[in-house]
């Protein structure tokens, strides 16, 4: 066809459209589609898209042809659609598709959206390297693509059924992509991290952007581990943009049951960084509502107990010659967790997260004679009030990973990437969800790519059959590239796609 044929033909298309019933109902953002031709004036296609997608019953948002990425992702960013398809015209516009991708990261959107990346400069290898989700060569291809995408987010679950489907044992819509971040969310927020952890609202802020732009299944209040010793009285001191440090300890080494009998149990609401945890989980609840589960965070009893006494090794000689007493200080501990539980419930907190990882560094027996009792005793009251306990150990900690099944059935474990995901979906099957195990050092420096193919390795070992949730093994680094953060996103939404 020549120009002339196409013009005409084109305008003749759009005036037999425009006879068409079509309703002037607003349509649901999975029916919205943005347009756009960046670099380039090509209006002509532009409008055959358009006439061809409002007789298909799509509402389409046109931004314009020639234009700059920022007014496409706008355009989105104004209209709540949820598919993005832009076009090329010429080569040199490349890096107008990669900058499309930015601006959508920019302004929230990008993680609620499907992308489509067409035109004459475009390609399917282009689409792939820049994170695109589909590439389309002609408008037949892009209505058989935007009715795809449109029917896979009307069937989208929120995070909250994704996860608490998942932790069922049953398959979601996808694998959900789960956070541990405490620096990594200061930073990305721009907060200073020694503000971030004694501020509720500096705490609620950092959440609700990084959950904007990356879009993973749940919001994660875990602060440092210095927060619970010092809400019963240790100090800590607080570097400027750094992980606060115990300086000085509730118990002291060769008192430790002297001062452990006068200790108080803490009210978790009065003035502390732990109420201003809590109140920061009530601030987003307000935000969000039950869309998306909120994570709750304290230490487990035996770690907890640890800390109160500076998190000292040689405490192990205390507990071996006095492990009465020990026991007598685990099970005070678990009481206090349990109480931090109960009011981060009543903020809105859906599953705890409970740190012990010194528990599950012991040996078998150990853990058998210190460890299990108390943190079955917390897991079973978090279950008592309707919330989902999570236990968190990093490291090498295969010898007592098994013993889960006993503290935290119907629960959920984090674990690290030293840990045989394989081994570990076997032992624990039906009766714990796993959360992890990405290696946060071999993804620092890794490609987009490379991240992609290692996520995909990760579902495929771990998510049949559903009780996986994609994360890494242990805190997301401060220094993590947001480029990483995508590429498991982009991971959970394709390779991550149950079938049912």
């Amino acid at each position: 066809m020549y120009l002339d044929d196409i013009v005409v033909s084109a305008a003749a298309f759009e005036v037999g459209a425009r006879s068409l019933p079509v309703s002037d109902e607003e349509k649901s953002p999975e029916e919205k589609v943005v347009i756009g031709v960046m670099g380039g004036p090509w209006t002509i296609g532009n409008a055959i898209i358009s006439a061809n997608l409002k007789a298909h019953g799509f509402e389409v948002i046109d931004a314009g042809s020639d234009i700059p990425p920022e007014k496409i992702a706008q355009a989105a960013a104004d209209s709540n659609a949820r598919i993005v398809a832009s076009a090329i015209y010429l080569m040199q516009s490349q890096a107008e598709v990669a900058k499309l991708e930015q601006e959508l990261w920019n302004r929230g959107v990008r993680h609620k959206i499907r992308t489509i990346l067409s035109g004459p400069a475009g390609s399917r290898a282009m689409a792939e390297k820049y994170n695109i989700d589909a590439y389309v060569e002609d408008v037949n291809e892009l209505i058989v693509k935007v009715k795809e995408f449109s029917e896979d987010l009307k069937a989208e679950m929120t995070s909250c059924d994704r996860v608490m489907t998942s932790i069922k044992h049953n398959e979601p819509d996808r694998v959900p992509f789960m956070p541990f971040a405490q620096t990594f969310t200061a930073k990305f927020a721009e907060i200073p991290f020694s503000e971030y952890v004694c501020k509720a609202e500096k705490m609620a802020e950092g959440q609700l952007k990084a959950y904007n732009a990356f879009g993973w299944d749940a919001f994660c209040f875990s602060s440092d581990v210095g927060i619970y010793a010092e809400a019963c009285g240790a100090t800590c001191e607080y570097p400027y943009d750094d992980v606060p440090r115990i300086i000085k300890p509730v118990l002291s080494q060769g008192n430790l049951y002297r001062d452990f009998k006068s200790l108080k149990m803490p009210d978790p609401l009065s003035p502390s960084r732990l109420a201003e945890s809590i109140k920061a989980i009530r601030i987003v609840k307000k935000e969000v509502g039950d869309d998306v589960p909120l994570i709750g965070w304290l230490e487990a009893p035996f770690q907890g107990t640890a800390l109160l006494g500076g998190g000292d090794p040689f405490l192990l000689f205390y507990v071996l010659d006095h492990p009465d007493e020990f026991k007598e200080i685990l099970d005070w501990y678990a009481d206090w967790a349990i109480d931090i539980a109960n009011a981060m419930y009543e903020a809105g907190a859906d599953i705890i997260g409970a740190g012990e990882t010194a528990g599950y560094f012991m040996s078998p027996k150990f853990f058998k004679e210190y460890v299990l009792e108390p943190e079955k005793k917390l897991c079973r009251a978090i279950r008592k009030m309707g919330m989902y306990p999570l236990i968190h150990c990093c490291g090498y900690v295969p010898q007592c990973v098994p013993f889960v099944k006993e503290t935290n059935p119907g629960g959920a474990i984090q674990f690290d990437y030293q840990v045989d995901l394989a081994w570990a979906k076997n032992i624990l099957k039906d009766k714990v969800t796993i959360m992890g195990n990405l290696n946060y050092n071999k993804l620092m420096t890794a490609t987009p790519k490379a991240v992609y193919e290692d996520c995909a390795e990760h579902i495929k070992i771990a998510a049949k059959g559903g009780g996986y949730w994609l994360a890494f093994g242990c805190e997301i680094p401060r220094d993590m590239p947001s480029e990483t953060m995508r590429a498991i996103l982009r991971a959970t939404k394709t390779v991550g796609k149950y079938s049912n």
